[in-house]
């Protein structure tokens, strides 16, 4: 309204004196041409200067805008199991939304195994993963940069074999065949690892990897003997395909660590700040997974997220333990142990081929899980949790 006004104004007092200068130069071509044409001239020059006047004071009354900021991508990537849940709840709770709004772009992309997620994330395709803590070892010991920010769970996983083999402990397996996800893998690691403990040699048990959806194909159409698959595979096989779980992963290597959220550094260094926001929305999901007040409403969401039916629902959490500290002392040694395994089944190598016993200090950040921690209440305040 003010430009409006202050233009009407400008207007009015130019149309005046091009009146009264109108009339003069009538009278000064009365007088002769000369006058006439000089004033024509000034006439013109008049124009012009009362035009880009207009034209700057329209400019500084103007209000200035700031150019729109283009979001942050943040690519996820998670797998077809309740050791995700946590990030399930934050997508369906709307929590992202919620605290980054238009400052991030999330881009969600299903991967079935570890070893597919970190061929994904070598190629730049990922900022953030959830998977199990094994797979990153061989990538981060070729120097690629990327650390475990939080713990997803522990456990979780079952040997399923089939109802007609007469299992009687590990020796049973020897000569037949075992699916597990793919080598590198927490289920394919822990294969070893239990044969090895338990003095039998791995090359006398054939060991495939594959996805979880080959690995219930195969143990229907009979071309495996047992699988080892995490939760919620163990049941479905259980449920729909009459197989029979002969061991848990809790038995087989006592509390051993699982899945975790693994970020690039790159991610970490360029974005900190929506790092710990991230973490800390992993904590409040892992603490609401946990209550069991919200049993029911996890179980809806998991409906949502993995091929599974409402019967196979119901055993959540199954064997799967939840929690998120990475400075806890037992997942630690836990951690570290997987990276004695890997190293003796030759997966750590440097790019230049040589192996390396990596440390939980050269995989683990601890101090971006510690910021997380300290703006968990007011991101809890923002949710109205």
């Amino acid at each position: 309204m003010l430009f409006y006004d202050l233009n009407l104004w400008l207007s009015h007092l130019w149309y005046t004196k091009m009146s009264k200068k109108y009339i003069k130069i009538y009278l000064q071509e009365r007088e002769g041409v000369f006058m006439g044409r000089l004033s024509k001239w000034l006439l013109a020059i008049l124009v012009i200067a009362v035009v880009a006047s207009i034209g700057a004071i329209a400019l500084v009354l103007t209000p200035y805008s700031k150019p729109a900021t283009t979001p942050v991508e943040v690519r996820i990537s998670y797998q077809p199991s309740w050791h995700h849940a946590t990030f399930f709840v934050m997508v369906e709770k709307g929590w992202l939304e919620k605290i980054f709004g238009d400052q991030v772009k999330i881009t969600i992309r299903e991967i079935s195994t570890g070893p597919e997620q970190m061929t994904a994330l070598v190629a730049g395709e990922l900022d953030v993963v959830y998977v199990g803590a094994t797979p990153p070892l061989p990538v981060i010991a070729k120097g690629f940069g990327a650390r475990i920010v939080a713990v997803a769970n522990t456990e979780g996983s079952a040997l399923v074999s089939r109802a007609d083999l007469n299992y009687q402990g590990p020796s049973s397996l020897v000569g037949r065949t075992v699916s597990t996800y793919p080598p590198g893998s927490i289920q394919h690691t822990l294969m070893n690892y239990w044969l090895k403990k338990n003095n039998i040699d791995p090359g006398t048990v054939k060991i495939i990897g594959q996805s979880p959806a080959d690995q219930l194909s195969s143990f229907v159409a009979g071309a495996v003997d047992a699988i080892l698959t995490p939760d919620p595979h163990t049941y479905t096989a259980v449920l729909k395909y009459g197989g029979k779980i002969v061991v848990t992963s809790d038995e087989m290597w006592p509390k051993h660590p699982c899945c975790i959220v693994l970020m690039t550094k790159e991610f970490i260094d360029k974005h900190r700040d929506l790092a710990a926001k991230f973490v800390a929305l992993h904590i409040i999901a892992s603490e609401y997974i946990m209550n069991p007040k919200n049993r029911e409403d996890v179980k809806g969401i998991l409906l949502k997220w993995l091929p599974i039916e409402k019967e196979v629902a119901d055993y959540f959490p199954g064997s799967t333990r939840f929690h998120t500290d990475p400075r806890d002392q037992e997942w630690r040694s836990g951690l570290d142990l997987m990276c004695q395994v890997l190293y003796e089944l030759g997966r750590t190598a440097n790019a230049e081929g040589k192996l390396v016993r990596l440390r939980v200090e050269d995989v683990v950040d601890t101090a971006l899980y510690e910021e997380a921690l300290k703006i968990v209440p007011q991101i809890k305040a923002k949710l109205g949790l």
